[in-house]
């Protein structure tokens, strides 16, 4: 599935034990290398905020709050990069997110076009299989990424584990 560039993309993946590969969309080799951008970080405050918004919103469902996780990380930050550099919004194969110390679940939201932390939050919150990884009991901990395109998009990712 192709996003026009200025509308907002999302797509949610969850994966429970036995592990599966959750893949929204492929594209050649070839695509991949003629859609190539340079992109730079968003700032560690917005990833903070994204985090935030999503714990404010676990909390007002009487969920705990979800726990940065540096494993989590090591897996959204790259792939965040990854789909800002080659323009395409895919999810990443989640089973290798289940070798993090005490995981049995892993889940991913991925997202294209949303400038703020609250209009990503929100727009994952109003989107079925986003908000039941965001709610989801499963999970107790979190890696959050975002990545600018050269052409200004904004490219994000929540890794969840539990």
């Amino acid at each position: 599935m192709r996003i026009h560039p200025v509308a907002a993309g999302l797509f949610a993946a969850v994966l429970l034990l036995p592990a599966a590969q959750a893949v929204a969309h492929t594209s050649s080799p070839h695509e991949q290398s003629a859609r190539t951008a340079t992109v730079k970080p968003r700032s560690d405050d917005w990833e903070a905020r994204v985090l935030a918004l999503t714990n404010e919103r676990r909390k007002a469902h009487g969920r705990k709050p979800l726990k940065a996780s540096p494993c989590a990380d090591k897996f959204a930050e790259p792939w965040t990069r990854h789909m800002a550099r080659t323009r395409v919004l895919k999810h990443q194969d989640l089973a290798p997110m289940l070798k993090c110390p005490h995981t049995s679940y892993a889940g991913e939201n991925i997202a294209e076009g949303y400038e703020t932390p609250r209009q990503l939050v929100s727009a994952w919150m109003h989107s079925e299989g986003h908000r039941e990884n965001i709610l989801s009991p499963h999970f107790n901990r979190i890696g959050v990424s975002g990545w600018r395109a050269t052409n200004g998009v904004t490219y994000a990712t929540q890794d969840f584990l539990g």
